[in-house]
């Protein structure tokens, strides 16, 4: 049933594209940073490279007066390359570790009844491009764990300009938790077993877009998103009650433009879980490269 809604999502979104009347915008960012030092370099700092390509896409519609139909795309990708000395004293450059992995759809159907709120439902599907968690194993996998969302609730935009919008959406949500071919003992021997989890509750969304025009063209994307679980189709079999508390990801970027189709790109993202950990986590990245508008 999934892979069917899947392929009929595909296929509107494909005539969507061809259709007339959508606002459609597209990017695709890439940056990177690098530092190099030679064979008699007299401190103990070795050579990096660390690249990230990002896209942010987005097709929007009001397809009736009373209903709106807008659909976000964002992908990334980087990687971590370091030069490392053996016990010999030479120098090589290890395998490259993944940075950036994230690949994030959603299509959101806002009807718009001119009210205070506005009545939504969703889709959203979040993953990656690789899975690298039993590496070891030789059992790489691509796109996996896919986590698929449906929700439905109330929202309202309290900022909706051409430069500024901001908006705000609470619901009910519902979530199942795709691995797929993951090695499982069962006993005797390891088999590949795909395991789907499910859980729901409530969920909160705010998102800002802010164009900034001087002192340079610049870009400000924030999105906080929390989730708190009610119910959860593994809570007989878990060790404590860790995913009873709410989580929390609060993903920001600003993109500036410089010169030309030169641009930076810095990106700081706060996410709490507390299955992963009881700590808050963060990310920040700076990086200097790129961008350029497909649409």
């Amino acid at each position: 049933m999934k892979k069917i809604l899947i392929l009929i999502s595909l296929s509107l979104l494909a005539m969507a594209i061809h259709a007339e009347g959508w606002k459609l915008e597209s990017d695709v960012n890439l940056s990177l940073s690098q530092s190099a030092f030679s064979d008699n370099w007299a401190g103990t700092e070795l050579s990096n490279i660390t690249w990230l390509a990002t896209s942010n896409s987005s097709l929007e519609k009001q397809l009736k007066e009373w209903l709106l139909n807008s659909n976000t795309l964002q992908l990334a990708f980087g990687q971590t390359h370091l030069q490392k000395t053996d016990a010999n004293g030479d120098k090589y450059w290890e395998a490259p570790d993944k940075s950036t992995d994230k690949i994030d759809l959603e299509s959101l159907w806002r009807f718009t009844l001119q009210t205070w709120v506005d009545p939504y439902v969703a889709g959203r599907m979040q993953s990656q491009f690789l899975d690298l968690s039993q590496e070891d194993m030789d059992n790489t996998r691509f796109v996996n764990p896919m986590l698929f969302t449906e929700s439905a609730g109330i929202m309202r935009s309290f900022i909706d300009g051409e430069d500024t919008r901001l908006s705000a959406r609470l619901g009910a949500a519902f979530r199942q938790n795709l691995n797929r071919d993951e090695y499982v003992f069962d006993g005797t021997d390891f088999v590949k077993e795909s395991n789907t989890t499910m859980d729901g509750g409530a969920e909160f969304i705010a998102q800002l877009r802010k164009n900034i025009h001087a002192p340079l063209q610049s870009t400000l994307r924030s999105r906080l998103h929390i989730y708190q679980a009610l119910f959860n189709s593994e809570s007989d079999d878990l060790p404590n009650d860790d995913w009873k508390a709410a989580d929390l990801v609060w993903e920001n970027s600003l993109t500036t433009k410089l010169f030309g189709i030169v641009n930076a790109s810095f990106i700081l993202e706060f996410r709490y879980d507390k299955e992963q950990d009881e700590d808050v986590q963060w990310k920040q990245m700076l990086g200097l490269g790129f961008n350029y508008n497909l649409f």
